[in-house]
């Protein structure tokens, strides 16, 4: 198996993660702003979670930014390679597999189940996205 470049991958992880964190506290808010308030109590803050969760454009929409930041993680992690960009792209699907499947929990909605499916194919797609861009 060719070598794969860790470095590459941890930093494309990171990325995609903290890409992935902003985006949702953004889509959070854009949701749910109009039913928080200042003193909101974590119970309250409980309450508003569970009703932006089960608006029913939230999770559509959080499911397309997700496989939007797979797939950029995968090009991340080819391009920062510069190398077999494929199994770059296959070793970050295999590491955002392996932390869904640790943060797992019963909530569980039928979307996420489709996003374990797509989460390979989506990083190697993004890989090779970024072999397109990369000197031959």
């Amino acid at each position: 198996m060719p070598p794969i470049s860790i470095k590459a991958i941890a930093t494309a992880f990171a990325a995609e993660v903290g890409a992935d964190l902003i985006i949702s506290f953004i889509v959070f808010y854009v949701f749910g702003h109009g039913l928080m308030t200042p003193e909101m109590t974590p119970e309250d803050f409980e309450k508003v979670r569970q009703v932006v969760t089960d608006t029913t454009a939230y999770l559509p929409c959080m499911f397309v930014l997700g496989t939007a930041t797979t797939v950029l993680g995968g090009y991340l992690a080819a391009r920062l390679a510069r190398r077999i960009p494929y199994y770059h792209g296959l070793a970050m699907g295999i590491v955002g597999l392996a932390f869904s499947l640790a943060l797992w929990s019963k909530d569980m909605v039928w979307l996420d189940y489709v996003g374990l499916v797509i989460t390979i194919p989506a990083s190697i797609y993004g890989a090779h996205l970024a072999r397109r861009h990369m000197p031959t």
